[in-house]
């Protein structure tokens, strides 16, 4: 705000007279009362002022309150014909005077941010004033004065059951990106809880300002922005995490019963079989070796890779017939031969990682049995038996069938999954959890009852670190978007808006992890380089040899 606008102003107390002397204003500077402040001349003209301050507090008395606290109280009133918001910081203790008498009151700094935002053209409400009371050189409390913003503050919008999810949805990335553009003028907000966030209906307005910053070390820009977005996601009842509650509900009902593995050892191996489903010819069957497998289940080879077989048949569980698959581990060189007598095999890591997974809340096909056996050569095999996911189907039925193929989900439905995908993916990597190998064929797809469900299979490289390096949350993300038909750069981009919801320090540098992981997919499905903007690329490359434009 410009000085033409606003005055600042200096009173020994609220109706000092003029002639006072000189000994009375030196006593009441060093003792007494007296305030401090700045005004816009259209809300308070200086002959006015005196009048502004010495009622204050009974305006805030015979208001209606907004907040009242231990230390703020916030009240909305009209003066001067005009509907105003003021809000008081009172004293707390000596210390705490002290304090901001050195660093400016709290109101003096949220009327400085407000104007500073207002000049970004960021919307929040005009500062009218501020008046600071000392109590001789003690800052004993300040008040702040701005116009009232009509409109209902996040909290209630996003607990509105009349409001519809998708508008929730928009709204949550509206906010996310007025962030990123307060981060590309250096600036943090301090507090962006729900109650300091309106929205009237078409912009977004924030409110309570005196913690803003304005940084000039990038480092702290950085630590501050993350700390702005980790406490607006804080305790978000978005229509998506609703639905992603019951999923781990499920997921953990499914295996809390089923940890339970007893440990059957013999001259042809070791099994750990899960006791929820144990079956004696199933469990003599499997340490016999897949050939005895076809012939007493009547097994069918399933399509796999070169370093394993996978057979799947019907078995009876307590009277319940349930298909299992049976997948054998093949070793794939001398080194992993060495590598499995040095460390636990393939099936057990692949067991343990599914149990990681359901522990935070993910899923996986259940474990019916785990362990190695020898077959007739004598040659050692590690063997993982899992129950089929019932409905399941392969991610790549649903974002790419085959040619012919009829679709699986209409458009807003293929949206919604995205959605859910990226948020699953985000909450394992927000957990630290690492997929070996997260290509869309290793998810399993289920919709069951409108929400939709993602098994993870292939879990012997699963590993939770304390904190998951960047390298391997991009593999993760690189090996997810292997999609090379199918899928359009906005789909992508709606898949990581909502991984970016539950990993907010990728959000901080999104621009760079976006260019990182579509550069390293062009890489791998089509051996090109990525040239130019991100957002001028067309999928996939008109050309297999030709560098994408």
């Amino acid at each position: 705000m410009n000085k033409d606008h606003d005055h600042r102003f200096q009173l020994l107390r609220p109706y000092a007279s003029h002639a006072t002397s000189i000994t009375r204003r030196l006593l009441a500077v060093g003792l007494g009362r007296r305030y401090a402040g700045r005004a816009r001349e259209s809300f308070a003209p200086a002959a006015d002022v005196p009048s502004l301050v010495g009622c204050l507090d009974a305006l805030i008395e015979q208001s209606q309150m907004i907040k009242v606290g231990d230390n703020i109280d916030v009240a909305r009133t009209r003066w001067a014909n005009h509907d105003i918001v003021i809000k008081r910081f009172r004293h707390v203790s000596l210390v705490h005077s002290i304090r901001h008498a050195i660093k400016k009151s709290r109101a003096r700094r949220a009327w400085a941010n407000g104007h500073h935002l207002r000049r970004l053209d960021i919307p929040t409400p005009p500062p009218l004033a501020y008046v600071d009371e000392y109590r001789g050189p003690l800052l004993w409390q300040s008040f702040l004065i701005t116009a009232y913003a009509e409109g209902q503050n996040l909290y209630s919008f996003l607990r509105d059951a009349g409001v519809p999810d998708g508008r929730k949805r928009r709204l949550v990335h509206q906010i996310l990106r007025l962030i990123d553009r307060l981060g590309s003028h250096g600036v943090s907000h301090g507090d962006m809880k729900h109650t300091n966030i309106l929205w009237d209906g078409v912009k977004i307005v924030l409110t309570d300002l005196d913690g803003m910053e304005i940084h000039r070390l990038a480092w702290l820009h950085r630590q501050r922005r993350a700390k702005d977005i980790a406490r607006f996601l804080r305790n978000m009842p978005w229509p998506e995490k609703a639905q992603d509650a019951p999923c781990a509900e499920d997921s953990w009902r499914n295996w809390k019963g089923n940890h339970d593995f007893v440990r059957i050892a013999g001259d042809g191996g070791t099994l750990y079989v899960n006791q929820a489903y144990r079956n004696k010819t199933l469990e003599d069957a499997l340490g016999r070796g897949q050939h005895i497998l076809g012939e007493r289940f009547r097994a069918e080879p399933v399509k796999s890779a070169g370093s394993s077989h996978v057979c799947r048949f019907r078995v009876a569980f307590q009277g319940v017939e349930k298909q299992v698959y049976v997948k054998t581990y093949l070793d794939r060189s001398i080194v992993d031969w060495l590598k499995h007598h040095l460390r636990p095999s393939r099936a057990l890591r692949a067991m343990r990682g599914s149990l990681m997974l359901a522990r935070h809340g993910l899923l996986a096909a259940e474990i019916v049995a785990a362990g190695w056996t020898r077959d007739t050569s004598r040659k050692r095999r590690s063997l993982l038996a899992t129950l089929n996911v019932a409905g399941g189907r392969s991610l790549y039925d649903y974002l790419a069938p085959r040619p012919g193929c009829p679709a699986l989900c209409t458009y807003l439905e293929r949206r919604q999954l995205l959605s859910a995908l990226g948020r699953t993916v985000g909450r394992m990597h927000a957990a630290g959890i690492y997929h070996g190998d997260l290509r869309p064929g290793n998810v399993l797809v289920r919709c069951t009852e409108g929400r939709w469900e993602f098994f993870f299979i292939d879990n012997e490289r699963t590993t939770k670190w304390p904190r998951l390096p960047r390298h391997l949350r991009l593999k993760n993300l690189v090996q997810i978007n292997m999609l090379p038909q199918g899928l359009s750069n906005t789909d992508r981009w709606r898949f990581f808006q909502s991984y970016m919801l539950m990993n907010p320090s990728v959000r901080l540098r999104h621009k760079r992890w976006a260019e990182a992981i579509m550069r390293n997919t062009y890489r791998r499905l089509f051996g090109l380089k990525l040239q130019g903007r991100v957002d001028d690329i067309s999928w996939p490359p008109a050309a297999r040899n030709e560098p994408a434009e």
